[in-house]
């Protein structure tokens, strides 16, 4: 018999408001589940929220606990419980957090009680939702110490003797493991460890699943019982024991393991592979879909290991060379498995013969060579089978063996070329011909020299199938996007060889855009983007064709504010075509130049008149199209200012989706480029503007190493009359010279070193701008500061060669401006080491800038 602290009886005794009782609470809840009323029981429940937060909450987690509710509002106010905890947006986020910490203490007791004892329900969905909610609470409360007997409570529970219990408990396990940091779990690793594998010994196989998911979500945090190996042996022994269970989900939870085992103990896998190998094989062979699927995925994983540490990045572990030992093996399994194909695959459905295209590509890159006398025979028996499924396999598993190898390709691939194109052209199988363009795109993207010379063969066959069915068509497009971009060096000659099909190229790819199935396989995406690159790649005589593109992309622009939208789907593919046609519009814009003058007063109205949709993709490609039509029509943009400024401040103050905000100060810049001095009149709002988003908490961190670009921009731009700003700036760029970060952390290193060179890119535009005007002399009090910076940075052994090079050219802009007044502050090793540093760069503009600012040093007297 269970301890009664386990009972599942609500522990709650409220006096409800009027407004709702808990009869009400269950049928709202129940509307919500009903697609016709569920938005004004919604309703309902933001007000009851609004109304009486804490109250809410307990009316909540009483339906949740009370067995005499229905299991299906049961589990929905658990899941609304739950939101009520969390989101996704950190601001949000952090607004729940305090919103509970500021709960009664005794209220959130009862709640904490109520959930625990709801894992104990004889109902699967509402202790699956009180599983969720107990991880919910524990991230704001452990960390806080504010529940220390919440993991010795589960952990008694999975040594019960009710496998509900247990399951639920092993669940919520699983689910703190994921949610809390390493440090709050330390402590009880060994416990929690324990208890998992007890679970996954257990005879009951929902509480043998539950354990093997907990261990998944476990194994991060259990470093140091992985390295002893006593401890290590016991996982490993559970784990191969489990992966034969007679039950199929855990058999397929054993696997995923495994998967995550492969990735975070590669180095310790060695002793236990014989018995992994068996045990994957034989999966792949026989095993479930699902269980199948993740064998294939265990090496795919052991692939990208081995990549990795084979490569130069790779770090001092060893490689064990698994795949080169599974190679005769595995190859076949896999090739056979590609065979395995559904009778109409559905493109957006994984199934276990992609998963094995995917790892034989894996396998490709990860042993080269020695991967082509494996696949090769398997090509060449079948690529011409009657079947198709035989056709189709032998096509992709060409195509997955095309990167990696680098020598014996390219004879291999001039012997498969006619026969891909003529099963693109003619095989009356489209999951065939669909393979066959992919795989063709694969060689335009890895091998185009081999294209070369059947180049004219090539265009056409794509040509005609992009007339084909919208899967084949999509992935067609993706080839002559790869194909164009091989001509992308010779987009400044007069001609290319890409010229000769180009006029005809980018009228398919028109076509494309708006042919029957134009919604399916993503493909008019994919033809747009065909079409960029195409125009990137023409040469010098496209540029007519070009130019009389540009009306038909505007009435395309102009036809789609017309557009009915009676629903959110149609909302969304006005949405998708704007974003679409503004990035072809600005790649062309680039194309031009000044040569878009003609067309700039249209192309800028209609930008304007995007700017009331509100999609963050929409304003992102349009803010990035007129930064680029600032770029081509230069000071000609002063007309257009005074309407684009309210947008461009919205972008400016688009926090929320960072994306924007980002593209916008981008286009600062670029405005700044190209009116010089006339966007004087403009500064004082867009320095206000972004000053404050970089005193934002809450804007996203990558945005700021541009917005102290821009401020360069601006200075470069205004010159003297950046003045009135320089205090408040160099304020800014002294707070975030101060930044460091963990060395250990490569993301925040990475981070840092790129903040470093927008502050270095910042104080370059000021002192040239404050030059240019003959205000050099009031930088003087910032050099003390700037040159102890670029000590700091010279000191980091973890700083790239842009910081570098920036360091050593803002001291030959120091010297180049001051002279000898900075000849004191210059006299430091540091500063001749670093320019000697870059003088022996392999890199040219990095050594090109330290000749530069020596020869200035040494022209002032200083020496370095």
């Amino acid at each position: 018999r269970e301890s009664s602290k386990f009972a599942c009886v609500s522990p709650f005794r409220i006096v409800t408001t009027p407004q709702m009782d808990p009869n009400q609470l269950t049928e709202i809840l129940r509307s919500c589940l009903n697609p016709a009323t569920r938005d004004a029981a919604e309703k309902m429940l933001l007000e009851a929220e609004k109304q009486n937060p804490a109250l809410y909450l307990q009316m909540l987690c009483m339906e949740l606990s009370s067995e005499d509710r229905p299991p299906e509002t049961r589990h929905l106010a658990g899941l609304v419980l739950k939101n009520s905890l969390t989101a996704k947006d950190d601001a949000r986020k952090l607004e729940l957090v305090n919103k509970w910490l500021a709960l009664d203490v005794n209220l959130k007791a009862q709640i904490k009680q109520a959930v625990l004892a709801t894992l104990n329900s004889p109902q699967k969905d509402p202790r699956g939702a009180a599983s969720q909610v107990i991880s919910k609470i524990a991230y704001i409360d452990v960390s806080r110490n504010q529940w220390p007997e919440l993991i010795p409570a589960l952990l008694a529970n999975v040594q019960s003797e009710n496998d509900q219990l247990k399951q639920s408990s092993l669940e919520t396990l699983g689910f703190l493991c994921e949610e809390l940091e390493e440090n709050y779990l330390k402590t009880k690793s060994n416990e929690i460890l324990t208890a998992v594998c007890r679970g996954i010994k257990d005879n009951n196989n929902t509480v043998k699943l539950a354990g093997c998911n907990a261990m998944h979500n476990a194994l991060e945090f259990v470093k140091s019982n992985f390295e002893r190996e006593n401890e290590r042996n016991y996982i490993m022994q559970v784990l191969v024991e489990t992966a034969v269970c007679p039950d199929v989900k855990v058999r397929q939870a054993a696997m995923e393991c495994f998967v995550k085992i492969a990735s975070l103990y590669y180095d310790k896998l060695a002793p236990y592979m014989h018995k992994i190998f068996t045990i994957t094989i034989e999966c792949i062979k026989k095993d479930e879909e699902a269980v199948a699927q993740q064998a294939v995925e265990f090496w795919s994983t052991i692939c990208d290991e081995e990549s990795y540490l084979l490569s130069e990045d790779g770090n001092d572990k060893q490689c064990h060379n698994f795949i080169r030992g599974a190679l005769k093996f595995l190859v076949p399994l896999l090739t056979e498995t590609l065979t395995r194909q559904e009778d109409e695959p559905d493109e957006d459905t994984w199934n276990v013969a992609m998963a094995a295209g995917t790892c034989l590509s894996l396998v490709a890159a990860t042993v080269g060579d020695d991967v082509v006398d494996e696949v090769i025979p398997f090509v060449q028996k079948y690529i011409n089978d009657p079947n198709w499924k035989f056709r189709e396999a032998a096509t992709l598993a060409f195509g997955a063996i095309l990167e990696g190898p680098k020598a014996q390709l390219s004879n291999l691939i001039s012997q498969a070329l006619p026969v891909l194109l003529q099963h693109l052209t003619t095989d009356t199988v489209v999951y065939v011909k669909d393979t066959t363009a992919w795989t063709i795109g694969r060689v335009c993207q890895l091998h185009p020299e081999a294209v070369s010379p059947t180049l004219n063969n090539v265009m056409t066959a794509l040509v005609i199938a992009l007339a084909d069915s919208p899967r084949v068509a999509s992935n067609v497009c993706w080839a002559i996007h790869n194909l164009a971009l091989e001509f992308e060096e010779e987009a400044e000659n007069a001609s290319s060889p890409l010229s000769a099909y180009f006029n005809g190229l980018l009228e398919k790819l028109l076509l494309s855009t708006e042919r029957q199935g134009w919604d399916e396989s993503n493909l008019r995406s994919s033809a747009y983007e065909a079409i960029n690159v195409l125009i990137q790649a023409g040469a010098q005589d496209t540029i007519p064709t070009i130019q009389q593109a540009v009306p038909l992309f505007l009435d395309r622009l102009e036809k789609s504010f017309t557009m009915q939208l009676v629903s959110t789907d149609d909302k969304d593919e006005q949405t998708e075509l704007q974003s679409l046609l503004c990035g072809v519009l600005q790649v062309i814009i680039q194309k031009l130049g000044d040569g878009v003058k003609p067309f700039a007063d249209r192309m800028m109205q209609n930008f304007l008149t995007v700017f009331s949709a509100k999609s963050a993709t929409v304003h992102e490609e349009t803010l990035m199209a007129i930064g680029a039509i600032a770029n081509a029509v230069e000071g000609d943009f002063e007309k257009y200012m005074s309407h684009f400024r309210p947008y461009l401040v919205l972008g400016l103050r688009n926090h929320e989706e960072h994306q924007v905000c980002s593209v916008a100060v981008g286009v600062v810049g670029d405005v700044a480029r190209a009116l010089v001095g006339k966007i004087a009149p403009y500064c004082d709002e867009i320095v206000s503007l972004l000053l404050a988003n970089l005193q934002n908490p809450n804007l996203n961190r990558n945005v700021k190493p541009p917005i102290l670009s821009c401020f360069g921009d601006i200075a470069l731009a205004i010159g003297g009359e950046f003045g009135k700003y320089l205090g408040m700036v160099m304020h800014m760029l002294q707070q975030a010279s101060t930044t460091v970060v963990p060395a250990d952390d490569d993301d925040l290193v990475d981070y840092l070193n790129v903040l470093r060179e927008g502050i270095f890119e910042a104080y370059t535009g000021i002192i040239q701008g404050l030059r240019g005007d003959g205000q050099a002399s009031t930088f003087k009090p910032y050099v003390e500061h700037l040159v102890s910076f670029i000590g700091f940075v010279a000191g980091d052994p973890n700083r790239s060669d842009d910081v570098t090079r920036g360091a050593v050219g803002v001291i030959g802009d120091l010297v180049h401006s001051l002279g000898p007044q900075v000849k004191t502050e210059l006299a430091r090793p540091f500063i001749g080491e670093l320019i000697n540093e870059c003088l022996k760069s392999d890199y040219q503009p990095t050594a090109d800038v330290a000749a530069w600012a020596k020869e200035v040093c040494t022209q002032q007297g200083i020496s370095v």
